[in-house]
C-alpha cells in the first residue's frame, strides 16, 4: 500500500500517524482484509497503538472496515482494507500542495540574495537594513551563494512532478 521510498507519500503519512504509525502501516498486506491484531502482530505493536491509527485513516476516508459477529461467542470483529482510490486523491492534493510549496521557495531562492551570520539567513534588504551586523548572534552578514539550495529544490519539484505522472496512471 505504502511507497517508502516517495517523499509525498511518507511525508502525508508520517504528518497523519507519525513516524510509529508510518512503520506500522509499512507493514499492512496490500489488498487484503486484515485484522488490528493482526496488524499489531505483523508490526509488533501494542493493540491499542494500532487500533489508534486505524481510526486516523478511518476518519481521513483511507481505513475502511466491515465487521463480522462470531455466533458462538458473540465476539465482533473488525476486518480493515485500505481505500486505495481515497489514498490516490489525498496523495494528488498532497503532492500538489508540496509542490506549490517548493515552487513558492525555488522561485523566492532565484529572485533573492542572501545573507547569513551565525544563527540565521536574511535577504539582501534586510541585512543592509541591520548594516550587516546581526544584534541576536553578534556577528556579521555574509553573502551566501544559493545555486546548490536551488538545484536541491528543483530535483525535488521535477522527482513530485514525476510521481504525479505515475500516479494518474494507476
Amino acid at each position: 500500500m505504502l511507497e517508502p521510498e516517495n517523499l509525498v507519500v511518507r511525508e502525508y503519512f508520517s504528518k497523519l500517524l507519525g513516524k510509529e504509525g508510518l512503520r506500522i502501516l509499512e507493514t499492512v498486506p496490500d489488498d487484503e482484509e486484515i485484522t488490528d491484531e493482526e496488524i499489531a502482530r505483523l508490526s509488533e505493536t501494542k493493540l491499542t497503538t494500532v487500533r489508534r491509527m486505524l481510526y486516523t485513516l478511518y476518519e481521513n476516508r483511507i481505513a475502511e472496515y466491515r465487521t463480522e459477529r462470531d455466533d458462538e461467542s458473540g465476539w465482533i470483529t473488525y476486518l480493515w482494507r485500505f481505500n486505495r482510490e481515497n489514498i490516490k486523491k489525498l496523495m494528488r492534493a498532497e503532492a500538489e500542495e508540496l509542490l506549490k510549496d517548493l515552487e513558492s521557495q525555488l522561485e523566492e531562492e532565484r529572485e533573492g540574495v542572501f545573507y547569513q551570520c551565525n544563527c540565521q539567513r536574511v535577504l539582501f534588504e534586510e541585512a543592509a537594513a541591520r548594516e550587516f551586523w546581526c544584534d541576536e548572534c553578534g556577528s556579521d552578514f555574509e553573502f551566501v551563494e544559493n545555486s546548490g539550495v536551488i538545484k536541491e529544490l528543483k530535483e525535488e519539484v521535477e522527482e513530485i512532478e514525476k510521481w504525479m505522472q505515475e500516479i494518474k496512471r494507476k
